[in-house]
Formats: structure tokens, sequence, C-alpha cells
């Protein structure tokens, strides 16, 4: 009985110390400056400050070229006014913790806890809650691509109508983005013109907006802007021929993917639909075998 008191004194003398000491580290964190930031996600907003805790610790030890990858990594999904790449690598590291402790909840919960599920809850939770800002990003990075290869047509023949009425390239994407839908595409070309106006030459812009994107259609036209601007093309021909291209490219996707949807289906089929008609058939056999005292 006195051992397992003071096991328990011990436990709650342990968990006081590591409030104390989160508190402590969260006293020494700087105030986060978020007035030029997109705002945060409800989830993110309510584990931000062990993020920033984190982000303090590890920040100053991270590696430029870590730093530069998860700079890309957060401009071609649409996040890098979201979170810096120092605090996505906090992140992970907060992500990790978070899912451990749940894996351990859920065993202390079911009374398994030992040194076998708590070796396997560590060796399980790490990679997992590391790995997701990762999966988080890529999805965010996909719906970001769909909707830019949609809007891209419609930014395109903005443009092009622009041109052909007389204005400058810089003119037609302006009216573009006050015509157009707003999404990604519209604050990207808006980032451009940003850029434009500050100075920098059109050819390195265009550049920016490409690298920034990471998308083969926004490489494409960018390329073309910039090829037709040095050998002095006609920009309403090479905009007409993007935006046919682009236009044809979306036509040929959303066919492509109205010929995968019947194999799609084969899947829930066959787990689900099928077996229940199998069931509901071997039911009515059933009935018929006995009336007829076969069983």
């Amino acid at each position: 009985m006195i051992q397992l008191a003071f096991l328990a004194l011990c436990v709650v003398a342990a968990f006081v110390m590591v409030i104390v000491g989160i508190r402590g580290l969260l006293n020494q964190v700087p105030q986060d400056e978020r007035d030029y930031q997109d705002p945060l996600p409800f989830t993110l907003k309510m584990m931000w400050p062990l993020v920033t805790a984190a982000t303090y610790v590890i920040g100053p030890r991270l590696k430029s070229s870590d730093l530069e990858k998860a700079h890309r990594t957060l401009q071609s999904a649409g996040q890098d006014y979201l979170i810096s790449p120092e605090q996505l690598a906090g992140l992970r590291i907060v992500a990790s913790g978070m899912v451990t402790m749940f894996f351990l909840l859920v065993v202390v919960l079911l009374k398994q806890l030992n040194f076998g599920t708590f070796f396997i809850c560590v060796v399980f939770g790490l990679p997992l809650g590391w790995l997701y800002p990762s999966l988080w990003l890529g999805e965010r990075r996909k719906t970001r691509q769909k909707r830019v290869i949609r809007d891209l047509p419609i930014f395109l023949d903005f443009i092009t109508m622009s041109v052909e009425a007389g204005l400058n390239i810089t003119g037609a994407i302006e009216q573009a983005v006050m015509k157009g839908p707003a999404g990604p595409l519209s604050q990207e070309f808006s980032r451009m013109l940003r850029d434009l106006s500050a100075g920098l030459p059109r050819s390195e812009a265009l550049k920016r907006l490409a690298d920034r994107m990471d998308i083969a259609q926004i490489s494409s036209f960018t390329s073309a802007l910039i090829q037709a601007d040095r050998v002095g093309a006609s920009l309403g021909d090479t905009l007409r021929a993007q935006s046919m291209q682009r236009r044809e490219e979306r036509f040929l996707r959303a066919e492509k993917l109205a010929l995968e949807a019947p194999v799609k289906m084969m899947a829930p089929l066959i787990m689900f639909f099928f077996p229940l008609i199998f069931i509901v058939l071997a039911y009515f056999i059933y009935l018929k075998m006995v009336e007829d005292g076969i069983l």
C-alpha cells in the first residue's frame, strides 16, 4: 500500500513538473505576430502555443537546405502565408507528441498499458504525427492544383481579350484579377502584380509565379509569355493558343475522370453491394429448400 501511494505521488509530481516546465517555456517564447499572415484554422489555433514553443526551441537548429525545401512545399500548397518553415518543423514535433499521447490514452482506457504497448504507441505514434503535416499539405496542394487548372482557361480568356483590346500584359492581368473568379490563381496573379509594382522585371516575376505554384500548366503559360516577349511575337496569338490548349486539356481531363469512374466503382460494389445481393438470394434459396424438405 505504501509503495502504491509513493508511486502515485511520483507520477503526480512528474506531471506537475512537466506542466510547470511547459508553462515556463511558454513564458519565454516571444509574442507571435500574425498581423500579415492568414488566419489559423480552429484545430491549429488550439495547439498553436505548443507549436510556437517548439518552433522557439528547434528553429535556430534547422538547416538552411531543410528550410528552403519546406518553403517550397508551403508555397506549392499555398500555405506560405499561414505558417513559416520553422513553424512547420515545430508543428511536426507537436503532432508527433499529440498522436503518441492519443495512442497511450487509448491504451490506458483499455487497461492494456505495459512496456510492450508503450513501445508500440511510441514507434507508431511518432512517425504518424511527423508525417501528418506532409499529408495535410499534400491534400491542400491537390485541391489547389485542381482549382488552378479549372480557372486557368477563364483567366486566359480575360487576358487574351484585354491584350487584343490594346492593353499590355500587366494591364490585362489586372483586368483578369478584377473580373475573374476568386481563388488561388487570382491570389498568385495578384502577388505577381505586386512584384511588378515593386520594380521586378516581368520575366523574373513570371518565373517566380511558376516556381511558387509548381504546376505544369502555369509553367507552360509563363514560358510562352517570356519567349514571346523576347522574340517580339504577337501576345494575342500566343495567349489565344494557350487558352485553347488549356481548355482542351481540361476537357480531356474531365473525359479521363469520367472513364475512370466505372473502374473506381468496382471495389465498393464487390465489397458492399454484391455480398448483400448474395445474402438476400441465399435467404430465399434457404426458405425454398426448407419448404421442399431438402433441409
